[in-house]
């Protein structure tokens, strides 16, 4: 399985569901666990001599994993810690089925010499505006373009032939993006629609990719509910779909976060199985700012925690600069990111009209918008990659070896934004 990824380099460079959703710093869905498939049956097995009352709500084949509905977590977490070996001392941020996990874990390393199955949380996936503990937007909301960008056609190269994954909100079909996407009808946001600011998320990013490679074609899949979350099952199970449908590119524009650190189990399954030609390029998220939405302080630590799938092996990990190459306030200067990119007050394509929230006038923006955060920046790194593949002839995978090598032969390790490599620099709109 995934790990977080050893430090390469430090580079200057809801959908809405049933179930309830823990409202803590590091949410999850709760009543839920994910278990390998080839650890289910002994889960279970011990969840019935515990007497624990649960349910087999869905298996995957792709990700080889399988998710357990635990409905009566406080009766659950007292059985399955009565049980353990150990007395459980409850952490900081600990809750009903953080005691659940930790019993299970302490009762079969005591029957197994030490080994634990393959269980873990269905986490969240976090919005995609504000500045808060789970937000993509960095800047805040988005704000109406102004002056409207003069922009000329869009012409039939760099990346004709490439096929570019975004997987986000859904698209409104904005005219200057005509000709450079694909949706389908499920996938796209119609104009009539009271749309909040979130939503616009994913035509904001197509419009990033292909102002770097306006020959390429962006494929939008619909998996963030209109407030900008998903749950990390239904997230990693498209992952895992569309990045085996054929893609050069895969931009994930969109993150969560864990108590410990480390990798969530869904997430990492999914890039696990996923070809490793296929390059995936994540946002690093934007929680590197020293203060928090309500004005508190963040710790160095909270600052500079991993962002999931970003930190992961094989992923490329995106933070965000302004326009002289400087590390943007809200991007976490850490290690495991691998790539800046401008990411500050970028202009793209976006929505005609949208709400900050529901009930509330929608703005104007006619098609098009000044946003800022990682999220912006990922999508101009999958864009600049997709300039450099040359399909059927130059792989993602060598294209992306190409910018950082180009990177690395600086004399000082620079932001994308500032390289003269041998492919579409990036430019913004």
């Amino acid at each position: 399985m995934q790990q977080a990824k050893a430090p390469i380099r430090s580079v200057t460079m809801s959908v809405q569901q049933e179930w309830n959703l823990d409202g803590g710093p590091y949410p999850f869905m709760d009543e839920q666990l994910l278990v390998a498939l080839s650890h289910v049956g002994m889960v279970r097995n011990q969840l019935n001599e515990l007497g624990v009352k649960h349910r087999l709500a869905e298996k995957s084949e792709e990700l080889q994993l399988a998710r357990l509905s635990v409905p009566e977590l406080a009766a659950a977490e007292r059985l399955v810690l009565d049980n353990a070996p150990e007395n459980y001392e409850p952490r900081r941020h600990a809750r009903e089925l953080d005691g659940v996990l930790w019993g299970l874990r302490q009762i079969f390393a005591r029957d197994y010499a030490g080994w634990t199955p393959t269980i873990g949380k269905n986490r969240v996936l976090g919005r995609v505006h504000g500045a808060g503990e789970v937000s993509h937007g960095g800047g805040g909301d988005p704000q109406p373009a102004n002056p409207r960008p003069a922009l000329h056609a869009r012409d039939s190269g760099p990346g004709r032939g490439v096929r570019v994954g975004v997987l986000d909100t859904a698209l409104f079909p904005q005219p200057w993006l005509a000709g450079g996407w694909l949706a389908r009808f499920s996938d796209r946001l119609t104009e009539d629609n009271a749309a909040l600011y979130p939503e616009g998320h994913a035509t904001f990013v197509t419009g990033l990719v292909l102002s770097q490679a306006p020959g390429a074609t962006v494929e939008v899949r619909r998996i963030l509910g209109e407030d900008g979350t998903a749950d990390s099952w239904t997230v990693a199970k498209e992952i895992v779909r569309f990045g085996r449908s054929g893609l050069d590119i895969l931009n994930l524009s969109l993150l969560c976060y864990s108590e410990d650190g480390q990798p969530p189990m869904a997430i990492a399954t999914a890039v696990d199985r996923l070809n490793t030609d296929l390059v995936v390029v994540a946002a690093a998220g934007n929680h590197g700012d020293p203060y928090n939405s309500d004005g508190g302080e963040r710790t160095d630590k909270e600052r500079r925690k991993p962002a999931w799938p970003a930190a992961l092996d094989d992923v490329v990990a995106v933070g965000a600069c302004d326009r002289d190459g400087n590390l943007a306030t809200f991007s976490p200067d850490a290690p495991w990111v691998d790539i800046l990119a401008p990411g500050v007050d970028l202009r793209s394509t976006y929505l005609d009209r949208a709400s900050a929230t529901s009930g509330v006038p929608p703005v104007r923006f006619d098609g098009f918008a000044t946003w800022s955060g990682t999220s912006f920046a990922a999508a101009l790194v999958s864009g600049a990659i997709a300039a450099g593949t040359d399909a059927g002839r130059l792989s993602g995978r060598a294209a992306l070896n190409d910018v950082m090598g180009s990177l690395e032969k600086e004399s000082r390790l620079r932001p994308v934004a500032s390289t003269q490599a041998p492919f579409l620099p990036l430019r913004t709109l």
